[in-house]
């Protein structure tokens, strides 16, 4: 997706009774859930403005990739300021997305919105916002000349004022996620339950999952594989253009044979999940087994999982060929076997088309 990205996190969390950027989410800091936001729609070029406890914010984001600018006026300003420094350092021609850092949940769809409202916005736009039902969401997009405005702006009603000087369109966007931010305990237990329903969890959180269920180690070992395999096809298609989440599609693998010992495991899978509140884990583990409808297309974090598994023997990668062997072998092929294959060869193809790598 063009554009880069700014994530103001300098503030000093006074209204939070603790420091907002590594307060957990799903067993993620959530200065690391807003990168990944960013990150599910293809913007690689983000910067974060840094300032109360920047050296531990910079040592949790150091394994994303992303740069680094630090306030040191950070007491004594506002998010304009952090803004400001930001853009800066940005490259500014295609674009700036600013998403604050205790924003964390905004999801792929709302980002795919907006790259189609800057695609179609009026000449002379200057910032974009995705909104619904009156109210306006995140994250802002800034055009160059809004970047330019917003550099320049020296008016005393912070960033609301600097986008108030600026020609300004509205993208139509429902996004709950998109509307949350962290501002004290009850915004972070709000915002800590949608995650639990709506978004991937991390990988110590499902290795407790495994441990509950007493989950043998050549199985664990499975998921783990399945995992990383639809988390990077997940990254190389969002690098083409897609929106997913790629946690959403890492978990997912991770945890789609949690109940493997059990007859009908997906259906108990999707169960057990369900009732600890992983809505979205439990579709995607539910949906795991084989392809009940034909896919409309590959660009869906169930039907990544559903297809990496088919790529994963034990815990390497194999051929769709070899990983139905056994099955192809048999006298009586079942139908729905056949046509999963089939269906996979379909993928597989869209996703190297998509891509341009080998799958």
């Amino acid at each position: 997706m063009k554009g880069a990205g700014l994530i103001p996190a300098a503030g000093g969390s006074r209204r939070m009774d603790g420091f907002k950027p590594l307060l957990k989410i799903n067993g993620f800091p959530m200065i690391t859930m807003t990168v990944q936001s960013l990150r599910n729609a293809g913007i690689r070029d983000i910067i974060v403005v840094t300032g109360y406890r920047g050296e531990e914010v910079e040592k949790v984001l150091e394994p994303m990739g992303v740069r680094i600018i630090e306030n040191r006026r950070w007491q004594e300003t506002d998010m304009l300021a952090s803004v400001k420094l930001g853009l800066k350092a940005a490259d500014k021609k295609e674009g700036v997305f600013i998403l604050p850092g205790d924003i964390p949940l905004t999801s792929p769809g709302t980002f795919k919105k907006m790259a189609e409202g800057i695609s179609k916005a009026k000449p002379g736009t200057e910032v974009l916002l995705p909104g619904a039902g009156g109210k306006i969401l995140h994250p802002p997009f800034l055009f160059p000349e809004g970047c330019r405005k917003a550099l320049d702006y020296q008016g005393s009603k912070g960033l609301r004022g600097a986008f108030g000087s600026m020609e300004t369109e509205i993208v139509t966007a429902a996004d709950t996620g998109a509307e949350m931010d962290a501002d004290n305990r009850k915004d972070l237990a709000q915002i800590q339950d949608y995650a639990r329903k709506h978004r991937g969890i991390s990988r110590e959180l499902c290795e407790g999952l495994y441990d509950e269920v007493s989950l043998p180690a050549h199985i664990r070992a499975h998921c783990l594989a399945v995992g990383e395999m639809a988390a990077w096809m997940a990254k190389r298609l969002i690098s083409a253009g897609a929106f997913l989440d790629m946690e959403l599609c890492r978990s997912g693998g991770y945890l789609h044979d949690l109940l493997r010992l059990e007859p009908f495991h997906e259906k108990a899978g999707k169960k057990f999940l369900e009732e600890k509140g992983y809505l979205a884990l439990a579709a995607v583990v539910g949906a795991h087994r084989g392809f009940e409808q034909e896919p409309v297309t590959l660009c869906s974090e169930a039907v990544l999982v559903c297809l990496a598994d088919k790529l994963i023997m034990e815990d390497r990668r194999v051929s769709l060929e070899e990983r139905y062997r056994k099955a192809l072998e048999k006298k009586e092929v079942k139908k729905r076997i056949l046509r999963d294959i089939e269906i996979c060869r379909r993928l597989i193809k869209e996703f190297e088309v998509m891509t341009g790598e080998r799958l």
